[in-house]
């Protein structure tokens, strides 16, 4: 009983069943009034459909107001149970301590923090931070190739046939931007590729489009693919072109155009993960201040925690699971016994892809964990600020000291002239 009834204080339940309060007394007892006032008080809830009332029959569940009005209602009713009392009573006395504490506790707000969602969240955001420290690196790496293509050197050039450079094999080099030479060979191998490639498939496609009986939907396809392929086939001749009689400057400048969008996708790269770094740490202080329900919001608080709860549980079981994957692969040895009774242990050679594997699985884990750590805190801090504040008193202060501060503004310049 001590249980239940701090529970009540904590997240307003009541340590008796309702239905006590409509059979606690017999036609003609003196406290039979009493005690109807006080089944109506658990029945001021929305929750309590009609049938409820009519048949004395509620769950405890349905008791709890769900909005300012029901807890004053609450309480009229609960004063009115007081008043109309005729023999004392210690049972009715503790019911009505109760529910007094369920309305003082309504009318207040109470934390209800997930903190296993704000551990998710920042674990999210240092990875996010770490993210956005390589994308540094990158963007300061296409600056870096930028200034190499600046610093070119002129320097003789070679010349391929379009037609046979697509079928040679080719390593491309680490820095292609090191020389205007390693650039122009790898911009014309990367056009013959496109080009011999477009050149191959363009028969194909029409032989597709000689068969007999073949269906509409494919005979779109391959009309579409034939298309696009004689277009690029004339697209990339067009680019070997260009690279065959562009001069020094001309090539520079080329290299400086593919430079530029490598920039800004670097850079773009970036401000993508920074956005979302910067967004979850904002949320954070916003969620804090977004789960702070008052109690009569609690019902509306328990159905959707019960509905996030469950995929809270999803998460932490497949993040779970991930980790103990992860954590049960061992590392097997092979062992050889030696004649002189001495033994010698070697890795079998799959070291190194169960490390691999064992590494992923715990960072598949952390990312499982994390995404639904974020999705959980960007949902409650949304429907927490829709339920638990109301926006339109505070739009209404706010617009009221806007004109009071307008019309103290106007007094003071009134009084200057």
């Amino acid at each position: 009983m001590e249980n239940k009834k701090r529970e009540g204080k904590e997240d307003g339940y009541v340590s008796f069943d309702p239905d006590e309060l409509k059979n606690a007394t017999q036609e003609g007892d003196p406290n039979d009034e009493a005690y109807e006032l006080l089944w109506e008080a658990t029945c001021v809830s929305s929750h309590v459909d009609d049938v409820d009332k009519a048949t004395g029959h509620t769950e405890e569940d349905n008791i709890y107001p769900t909005t300012p009005e029901e807890v004053d209602a609450m309480e009229d009713l609960v004063n009115r149970a007081e008043a109309a009392l005729k023999v004392p009573n210690e049972e009715f006395s503790q019911r009505v301590s109760e529910l007094r504490e369920i309305i003082k506790w309504s009318r207040k707000r109470h934390w209800k923090l997930n903190w296993r969602v704000v551990v998710g969240v920042l674990i999210s955001v240092f990875a996010l931070y770490m993210i956005t420290d390589s994308r540094d690196g990158d963007v300061q790496k296409e600056l870096n190739n930028v200034e190499q293509v600046e610093n070119w050197e002129e320097m003789p050039l070679t010349y391929f046939n379009l037609d046979s450079l697509g079928q040679t094999k080719y390593v491309f080099p680490k820095d292609k931007y090191a020389t205007v030479k390693i650039w122009h060979e790898q911009a014309q191998r990367i056009v013959a590729w496109d080009y011999n490639s477009a050149k191959v498939s363009i028969p194909q496609n029409e032989a597709e489009l000689q068969k007999p009986d073949l269906s509409e939907s494919l005979k779109e396809f391959y009309t579409k693919q034939l298309k696009n392929n004689k277009k690029k086939l004339k697209e990339n001749l067009e680019k070997y072109e260009e690279l065959q009689d562009a001069s020094f400057k001309k090539l520079q400048k080329m290299a400086l155009a593919e430079l530029d969008e490598e920039v800004d996708e670097a850079k773009s790269s970036k401000r993508f993960v920074m956005f979302w770094n910067i967004f979850f740490i904002l949320l954070i202080p916003v969620y804090i201040f977004a789960a702070r329900p008052y109690g009569y919001t609690i019902s509306r608080h328990r159905r959707e925690a019960a509905n996030l709860g469950k995929l809270e549980k999803i998460g932490l079981w497949l993040s779970g699971g991930l980790f103990a994957a992860g954590a049960g692969i061992g590392f097997v040895d092979i062992v050889t016994k030696w004649s002189d009774g001495s033994e010698s242990r070697e890795d079998d050679g799959t070291g190194p892809v169960r490390l691999a594997i064992k590494v992923g699985l715990f960072a598949l884990a952390v990312i499982v964990f994390c995404c639904v750590s974020c999705f959980l805190m960007l949902y409650a801090t949304i429907t927490g600020l829709i339920r638990n504040y109301d926006w339109k008193v505070v739009k209404a202060k706010a617009v009221s000291a806007g004109k009071a501060a307008k019309a103290k503004y106007d007094e003071v310049k009134n009084e200057r002239k």
